[in-house]
């Protein structure tokens, strides 16, 4: 591997953008967990407004990021970011998954009670996690490392998309080193495989949100 010195600047940045997401989100769960006044969105019906207010503060770097790269792309930032929906492929495609993402709702809406929950996990599953996650490591840290090797742009960010997941694997536990080994031997490698088929989603298809749409299928 013969990396020069901006490839190095441009992984290290990458890297600082994931710690910083991470470090964020679990910093507030945890505190929050401490005190005991942590929202489950299992149970959002009870307090709509405070769980969307919880989720808004965890998912804080990635809003920034929305907004500063809407900033500083401009009118590119849709392109930059593959945002775009066009051609009748990609509309086609973003309206399969759209429709079964939909089905997978309405289902849960018949089959469990707490209507209210199953509507704001909706909202919670695909903007909060799938569009969040993926806007931030298969959107910006890929556009980061456009221009470098195949290997680099595939690996780079989603190998840190994989070690994000360390606190949730553990419900926002207690993080030991029979975790963290257990995590890495077992989940780590599975993990990094399902970030580099939402890659490959969002290039083949020229829009990220084939990828955004099968992420919040599977995780609904």
């Amino acid at each position: 591997m013969n990396l020069n010195k901006n490839s190095i600047k441009k992984l290290v940045l990458i890297f600082l953008i994931c710690a910083a997401d991470i470090l964020w989100s679990a910093g507030f769960i945890y505190l929050w967990k401490t005190k005991g006044v942590v929202l489950s969105v299992k149970e959002a019906s009870v307090n709509i407004p405070g769980i969307f207010v919880q989720n808004l503060i965890v998912e804080a770097v990635p809003i920034l990021l929305f907004f500063l790269f809407l900033f500083r792309l401009g009118k590119n930032f849709q392109t930059e970011m593959y945002l775009k929906i066009t051609g009748k492929m990609q509309k086609c495609t973003v309206g399969i998954l759209g429709g079964i993402l939909l089905a997978l709702a309405l289902w849960c809406l018949v089959t469990k009670a707490d209507k209210v929950t199953v509507l704001y996990n909706l909202l919670y599953y695909t903007v909060f996690i799938a569009f969040a996650e993926e806007f931030v490591v298969r959107g910006i840290c890929v556009y980061l490392v456009r221009g470098e090797e195949p290997y680099i742009r595939y690996l780079a960010p989603n190998l840190l998309f994989a070690v994000m997941h360390l606190f949730s694997y553990a419900n926002w536990g207690a993080i030991t080193v029979p975790y963290v080994i257990s995590f890495v031997s077992s989940e780590l490698l599975g993990l990094l495989t399902m970030g580099c088929i939402f890659q490959f989603l969002k290039e083949k298809s020229g829009t990220l949100w084939t990828a955004v749409l099968v992420h919040a299928i599977l995780v609904q």
